[in-house]
Parts: C-alpha cells; structure tokens; sequence
C-alpha cells in the first residue's frame, strides 16, 4: 500500500559551471570571492556572456532533472560567489577598493569589498534568475540567499564600525524586500545559507536566529524556507595543510535546539565529510532535515547502496517525511560528470527507500 511518508531530494545550490562560461576552478572563485569570474564577459563582450549563462543554467537544470532530483536550483550559474553575487544588488558596497579581512574564526585572510555607506535595496536581484529557471525546469525551483551573520562575517565595513550583529541587521532589513519579491514572482522554495551560525554558538543565540527570522518572519505562510548550516566548503589546500577550518560537527545539536521556534521549515546538515553521528537528528524536533550525504570535495561517485544504509541510519531519528537526501552543501567544486551521477545515484536511493517503506520490496 502507498503511504504519504515520502523521502524526497534536493541539491543545496551551486552546480559546476561548465569552461565555456568559466575555465579555472570551482574552488577558486570561492577563494577569490568570486572576482575572476567576470572576466569572460570582458573577453567575449556582454550579449555573448548572457548567451552562455542561459546555456550553462539550462545544462544545470536538465543534469538535475535527468538525475531526478525533487527540488532542484538554477546551479547558481549566473553567481561570481553565492554571497557576492546578492551583495553586488546592494548599496553601500564598494568593490572596486578591497580591503583584506580575517574571517571565519581567524581561518582565512581575503580581499573583500567594503561596507562604505548604509546598506539599501535597489532592485530585484534574483527574481529574473528564478523566473528563468521555472520557465525551463517546470519542477520546485529553489533560490539561495546569504544569511545576515555570514554575510557580516565575509565583508570588510567602514561605516557600521565594524560591529558583526549591526551590519547583520542592516542586511536583513534589505534582503527581506528580495524576500518579498521573489514570492510576488512565484518563488515558494528559498533557502538561506547561513553556516556561521555553527561557528559562534553564542553569537547565534543573542542575535544570530532573531536577525535571520526577521528576513523572512512576514512571509511565514507565503514559502517554504530553508536554512543550509554547512560546516565548511571542502578546502583541499587547507586540508594539506593540516589546517582545522571546518566547524565543529556537535554544535548541530543546539543549533538544531535553538531553530525549532523559527520560521525555518527545513534546516540543511553537512553529514558526509566527517561522518556525522546521525544521533545528533533527534534534535530535529519539527523540522525537517536536509541531510547531507554526498561528499561535495571529492568526485568519486558514492554507491547506491551506501547512500541508502545512510538514509536508513537517519530513519532511526526521523519519519521518512522529515528526511530529505541531499549533497552536503554546493557542488561547484566536483566535475560535471561525477557530480551529474552522484545525484542520479541520490535520486536512486531515494526510491528504493520509498520502496522499503512501502512495503514492495520482497513481496
């Protein structure tokens, strides 16, 4: 018999971008905060760029639907950086004069634009993205945005003197008006990428979750909203290092505590880099959890069969219905083979999954 309780699939954004749009790495536009990626554009002029950004976005959205996946993105193609490009919609930013900051603990050093007047909101940043990508995918399109203490801890500041929870504030106040947008465009699936909330437990309960709820708290009934909490994008350089840049895996449990009163309906986990302790899921309490099980620093295509015993060992916590498989976080880093058939694998464990809770296996 079929039952309601269905295990379903998402990606959490980025999708590799193929070399006709940007040659060099995936991990050096995050290292570099973006800036070489609009280099193209000089080189082959502004019509030509657009051209291959729409080609490149419908790549990433057939991989995905072919692939199977339920809730899918637009690759995050068009993005130099996914906090940069949303930054680059805003006021009061300068990025022609970087300055170089420290910034997730004192784990990296970047040159970053700089905070050199009130932060306001100009125009829609991503609605056209998303308006695009709906037209062509036809399934549940989500839109990422950059959360508020992330933000203020990737960006340099020369007018809210440099105080994290007043320029976190400040975002808010203006990404909330994105907010709004894209629902008046449709959009019913957005997610915020907020991983620094991990990082400073003690931050995130004195102000980090209220600023973060105030960007979508007047839209609670209007969208389903994500959080993606990441511990880190995988860093090989600093891996080889020795270098401990990932946040902590225990501080998903209060962290998990500390979201159950907010309007966040699912909270996405990094759960394959470190094999996560799944225990840590019956802190999930109402929300759903989007669990991690593709490690995203590393091409090699995980089996079918692991991926499901993972989605198995998450059932001990949770009904299927608050479980949804996903990478660990985006896949900008992988090759667009690998990446392609680690989710087609993703989509396939899901199924049988299902199967098993339907009871067809073995009958």
């Amino acid at each position: 018999m079929k039952t309601d309780k269905v295990i379903t699939t998402a990606v959490v954004g980025s999708y590799p971008k193929p070399r006709y749009l940007f040659p060099d790495s995936g991990r050096s536009l995050l290292d570099s905060v973006g800036a070489g990626f609009w280099g193209m554009r000089t080189k082959i002029g502004p019509k030509e760029h657009q051209r291959r950004l729409d080609r490149a976005v419908r790549l990433a959205i057939r991989d995905q639907v072919q692939a199977g996946v339920d809730i899918i993105s637009d690759g995050e193609e068009r993005r130099d950086h996914y906090i940069m490009y949303v930054l680059r919609g805003l006021e009061g930013i300068d990025f022609e004069h970087l300055e170089e900051i420290t910034f997730r603990e004192g784990k990296y050093k970047r040159m970053v634009p700089v905070i050199v007047n009130r932060l306001t909101y100009r125009q829609a940043i991503t609605v056209e993205d998303f308006r695009f990508a709906r037209s062509y995918a036809r399934k549940m399109v989500k839109v990422n945005l950059p959360g508020p203490a992330t933000v203020a801890d990737t960006i340099a500041d020369r007018f809210y003197q440099g105080d994290r929870e007043r320029i976190a504030r400040a975002y808010a106040l203006v990404i909330k008006k994105e907010v709004g947008n894209l629902i008046n465009a449709g959009c019913r699936e957005i997610q915020f990428d907020d991983p620094v909330l991990k990082r400073n437990l003690e931050a995130a309960g004195q102000w980090g979750i209220d600023v973060l709820e105030s960007c979508v708290s007047d839209y609670r009934l209007e969208a389903q909203f994500y959080l993606h909490i990441c511990r880190g994008y995988p860093d090989p350089a600093s891996e080889k290092e020795g270098t401990l840049y990932k946040a902590p895996q225990e501080n998903y449990a209060e962290l998990l505590d500390l979201l159950q009163e907010t309007s966040f309906d699912i909270v996405s986990i990094e759960g394959a880099q470190g094999s996560l302790d799944l225990s840590v899921l019956a802190h999930a309490g109402s929300k759903k959890i989007m669990l991690g099980v593709l490690d995203v620093g590393n091409n090699q295509v995980e089996p079918v069969g692991d991926i499901a015993a993972r989605g198995r060992e998450a059932l001990s916590y949770l009904p299927p219905e608050q479980l949804i498989l996903s990478p660990d976080c985006g896949m900008i880093e992988l090759n667009r083979d690998n990446a392609k058939q680690k989710l087609k694998n993703l989509s396939l464990a899901a199924k049988l999954l299902n199967r098993e809770i339907d009871g067809t296996i073995g009958r």
